[in-house]
């Protein structure tokens, strides 16, 4: 019996794994020791242990971390206030006139459904034309907002963010630490060419960590050198910290399926987005966009970001057909009901049977029967990816007063681009609704008025799974009877 003894590299002495080499020391008596021989026993057990936790527990934020805005002080009185505010909220029109999506025509916005309207809708995403000239009053405001505070107070007022405390795993496996709050001043940490950006009208930020090392603790050497030179102080330990990076363009997205042993990727850490910056601007809450960091883990699974209906909401007989888009009078009223997706997924993987409705009926009489309804995916293409479906209704049976139309999607059969299924459980009943269907029947942001208003990771927006790939999405909503118009007026105030 043989055995083939290798050196780490494999037999041929080529690498297939880019993972570091592990040597330890080998102590025995009489043994001389030098920096190389210690830096190497550091080495030994820091790459271990950043192996262990890239591999086993992934990587991403663990907890805290959040980043909020910081409050602009007020160094002005009364009378300079009311100018400062003056301009300030001339220039928010500005930005908003900037950022306004643009206005969808006439006929789009009165007959939603028919195709002919809905092609603006359905045009690729991308920024609009911004209004001719609005650059220019923008920069003429910002030179009076320059000038005022030159003249009038004493200093410029700064845009900072606060990040509170809280511990993350970069990409690489080194551990992100933040032992107390930092305040950054946004504009202090763009690079020289993100900050020419920023004076020629980028108001998008992107708030990142990264881990870094700086040296402490200084000592003199007790002995001379290898040149013979006694040296001066010499920094005697290196303290694990981070730094903060703002840009403003976004880090490249980490799309790899394995993150243990796949190539090399960006080691800083995405916390969040800012939107509408303005040098001196005040920041909200509502600027400011946690949920676009990774949770901590080996793998971030597609979940379920919104949906054509709201759970439990009673729908008139008419909104349900074309909520569901049923046929009528030889003619589908829309394409149905829509599902949408924080990422794409596999077209292939989604075919006849993975969604379906199914109505308990309901009224006064006897209830309780249940059918399954007809419906069909609608402009679904055989292959490629896609980040939405919809499922049109084609059965002819009419819905009545008092029935529960129950949704089921089985995302345990939806992959996304790494095979891997949709994470879909609708956890809490808080998938949202998309807010273009909100606004088409009318209705106003839902507000929880119980506990757990935000999900558990500590940030909004809400969305599907609990961060297990699979599951089942089930939802439903009602048919309103005639005589229970109160319901609408209770759901609205809730």
């Amino acid at each position: 019996m043989s055995s083939v003894k290798t050196d780490g590299h494999g037999v041929h002495g080529e690498s297939c794994l880019n993972l570091p080499e592990f040597r330890r020391l080998n102590y025995f008596y009489g043994q001389m020791l030098g920096v190389d021989d210690f830096k190497t026993e550091q080495n030994f057990f820091r790459e271990k242990l950043k192996l262990h936790n890239r591999c086993l527990h992934g990587y991403g934020v663990v907890c805290g971390l959040l980043v909020e805005p910081v409050p602009v002080p007020k160094e002005c009185d009364a009378k300079q206030q009311a100018e400062e505010r003056e301009l300030w909220e001339e220039m928010e029109k500005l930005l908003a006139r900037k950022a306004a999506p643009p206005q969808p025509a006439p006929a789009a916005a009165q007959n939603p459904p028919q195709a002919p309207a809905a092609e603006p809708a359905e045009a690729p995403p991308g920024k609009p034309e911004p209004e001719p000239g609005l650059d220019a009053q923008i920069e003429i405001l910002r030179r009076k907002l320059h000038e005022f505070y030159k003249h009038v107070c004493r200093e410029e007022p700064r845009t900072c963010v606060r990040i509170h405390c809280g511990l993350a795993i970069d990409c690489h496996g080194n551990e992100l630490i933040v032992r107390r709050p930092l305040i950054v001043d946004l504009l202090q940490f763009l690079s020289p060419a993100d900050y020419q950006r920023v004076k020629h009208g980028a108001h998008e930020l992107y708030i990142s960590i990264c881990h870094c090392e700086r040296p402490v603790d200084q000592s003199r050497p007790v002995m001379t050198g290898s040149c013979g030179a006694t040296p001066e102080c010499l920094n005697g330990k290196w303290q694990e910290d981070v730094r903060v990076m703002v840009t403003v363009e976004p880090p490249a997205p980490d799309t790899r399926c394995e993150t243990c042993c796949g190539a090399e990727c960006d080691g800083c850490l995405l916390l969040a987005r800012v939107n509408c910056f303005f040098p001196g601007h005040q920041l909200h809450e509502d600027h400011i966009h946690n949920h676009v960091r990774r949770p901590m883990g080996l793998y971030v699974p597609v979940t379920i970001t919104g949906v054509s209906w709201r759970l439990g909401h009673h729908y008139t007989p008419e909104e349900a057909r074309h909520l569901m888009g049923t046929h009528n009078r030889g003619e589908f009223r829309g394409n149905g009901l829509e599902v949408r997706f924080s990422r794409p997924v596999q077209a292939s993987t989604i075919h006849r049977g993975v969604m379906d409705t199914w109505v308990i009926e309901g009224g006064r009489g006897r209830s309780g029967n249940i059918y399954n309804r007809g419906g069909e995916l609608v402009d679904k293409p055989k292959d490629g990816l896609v980040d939405r479906i919809f499922f049109r209704d084609t059965a002819d049976e009419t819905l009545g007063p008092g029935d529960r139309v129950l949704v089921i999607l089985r995302t345990d059969f939806i992959l996304d681009q790494c095979c891997r299924p949709v994470d879909g459980e609708n956890t809490g009943g808080r998938v949202p609704l998309l807010p273009e269907y909100a606004e088409r029947y009318g209705m106003q942001p839902f507000r929880h008025h119980h506990d757990c208003r935000v999900p558990p990771k500590g940030y909004g927006p809400w969305t599907g799974g609990n961060g297990t790939p699979g599951g089942t999405f089930e939802s439903w909503f009602y048919i309103r009877e005639r005589d229970r118009d109160h319901e609408r007026e209770y759901e609205a105030r809730r």
